[in-house]
């Protein structure tokens, strides 16, 4: 017979009886167990406050993922830089932050390609899966000042790429950026 596993109303109904300072004991503990929980925390708690970059460590988990330094040493992880990007969405849920680190995502790969040279199907289908991401979420949210703020980071990247890239990654990306600017100008 195997044992039941713990969920989070075990937890719940535990942590349910403790005082104010064992709670606070408790997320102490958490802060100081991983750099991730600390980005969560200044992410979830902190951001927009004077001197916190929520962003930052997320950005700079993506950097790393999608555009390495050195590719002889460390191999692009697309999906560890979409991680960071879900990480944030679950700490904090601001989607002009959110948006910040899709383009950002898209920035990453496309500076790795242009210093590296093309890379394989399964790196542009990321890429372009982020742009179409970007834009479904400003069509969704249908707010002009949004869609004003991140359409011209999305049309700096196209002509970044156009004509420097192949698998078709440049047309997807002119052709989100066009539904875009057909409905946002």
């Amino acid at each position: 017979m195997t044992a039941k596993k713990p969920m989070w109303r075990d937890v719940k109904k535990i942590i349910g009886q403790w005082s104010n300072d064992e709670l606070i004991g408790l997320v102490q503990d958490l802060y100081r167990f991983d750099a991730n929980s600390t980005d969560f925390l200044h992410a979830r708690l902190l951001s927009g406050t004077i001197g916190d970059d929520g962003l930052a460590p997320y950005k700079e988990r993506i950097r790393k993922a999608v555009s390495p330094t050195e590719p002889w040493k460390q191999d692009v992880r697309l999906a560890a830089g979409r991680k960071a990007i879900s990480d944030y969405k679950k700490a904090n849920g601001d989607l002009r932050g959110l948006l910040t680190l899709m383009v950002f995502y898209v920035q990453c790969g496309n500076d790795f390609t242009l210093k590296f040279g093309d890379i394989d199907e399964t790196f542009y289908d990321s890429q372009c899966s982020m742009v179409e991401g970007i834009k479904d979420r400003l069509l969704n949210e249908q707010d002009e000042a949004l869609a004003a703020e991140f359409l011209p980071l999305l049309e700096k990247e196209f002509e970044r790429i156009d004509g420097q890239m192949g698998w078709g990654y440049p047309d997807e990306v002119r052709d989100h950026i066009e539904e875009l600017r057909g409905r946002f100008g």
